[in-house]
């Protein structure tokens, strides 16, 4: 009987190779455990999928759409296809990083022989929050029995019980002197990804290194963070380098589970075009970073690093 299941749920993760929003509603118990019944499935999405509860529609809206673009690239498992690769600049308190542990949990349940690194801004984010959080959903997915959890100081690692070697994915701190950790990840017959969360405290040579995991396979790359600095990579993700990536801003008031009391203080305070709600509620660049991304030369004449900082 447990062969069978193993092989039942085996053919069931393979179904959802290209579906994580359906990947996310099936691993997880939404109807039975109180714990996930905040956020009531929105509709289309409550038409489609026979679950009361599920994610906000923000991040049925994003797995939706990385479903659509898998289907697109049609991997064959052989041909290296063109990498996914997600930008997501927002307000506080929209679930990114409940994003991020789905996205960890669909790949590695889906794809044999994965390749991934997830980093933060800085180690602590990363160990007690970020990863934290991949472990929570893990632990709650139907497939969790399938690997292994590190936690820890350089333990930080999931693993697939049967493939320690080839199927992983790990935790890496992102000082620049540890930019030698996100070289050489490749999955030629997979996926290999990386996950930036609070992406834009990651340094520019963490970004330049990881570039060579793209090269083959079917790579992936996500990037999640507020808009709190007016340069680096993760800002280029929406103005020079826009036309790579596919870029969102999601306003926190337009997510179910965030506190809209204090986001209105937050307005009422700052005003609804102060560059402190542009970055903190709305997820948009503030009014300097606007014209750095335009005017580069003319914003950076007009001392914008200096109210970046403060706007910080």
């Amino acid at each position: 009987m447990a062969d069978n299941y193993e092989l039942m749920l085996a053919q069931d993760m393979g179904q959802f190779f290209d579906d994580p929003l359906g990947f996310v509603l099936y691993a997880y118990p939404w109807d039975t455990d109180p714990a996930l019944q905040v956020v009531e499935l929105p509709s289309p999405w409550n038409l489609i999928y026979p679950s009361k509860y599920g994610p906000d529609a923000w991040a049925c809206g994003g797995l939706e759409n990385l479903g659509r673009q898998v289907r697109e690239h049609d991997f064959d498992g052989r041909t290296p296809v063109p990498a996914i690769m997600e930008a997501i600049s927002s307000g506080h308190g929209i679930g990114k990083s409940a994003m991020v542990g789905w996205l960890v949990c669909w790949i590695m349940s889906t794809r044999p022989y994965a390749h991934g690194t997830v980093t933060a801004t800085t180690s602590d984010q990363l160990s007690s929050k970020t990863w934290a959080e991949i472990c929570k959903w893990n632990k709650r997915s139907i497939a969790s029995h399938w690997f292994d959890m590190g936690t820890g100081k350089g333990a930080m690692r999931m693993v697939h019980k049967q493939h320690r070697e080839s199927w992983f994915c790990a935790a890496q701190t992102c000082r620049e002197e540890n930019s030698e950790a996100f070289a050489g990840q490749h999955a030629v017959n997979s996926t290999s990804f990386y996950i930036f969360d609070e992406a834009s405290g990651v340094p520019n040579k963490i970004w330049e290194v990881s570039k060579g995991g793209m090269t083959d396979g079917e790579p992936m790359w996500f990037a999640f963070g507020n808009p709190t600095r007016n340069t680096g990579a993760f800002a280029d993700c929406f103005g020079g380098q826009r036309h790579r990536w596919h870029g969102q801003h999601i306003d926190s008031r337009s997510v179910a589970i965030t506190n809209k009391e204090l986001l209105a203080q937050w307005v009422a305070d700052y005003g609804e075009n102060s560059d402190f709600v542009k970055v903190r509620v709305r997820g948009g660049a503030c009014s300097q970073c606007v014209q750095l991304a335009v005017h580069p030369t003319r914003a950076g004449r007009r001392g914008h690093g200096a109210r970046a900082g403060a706007a910080q």
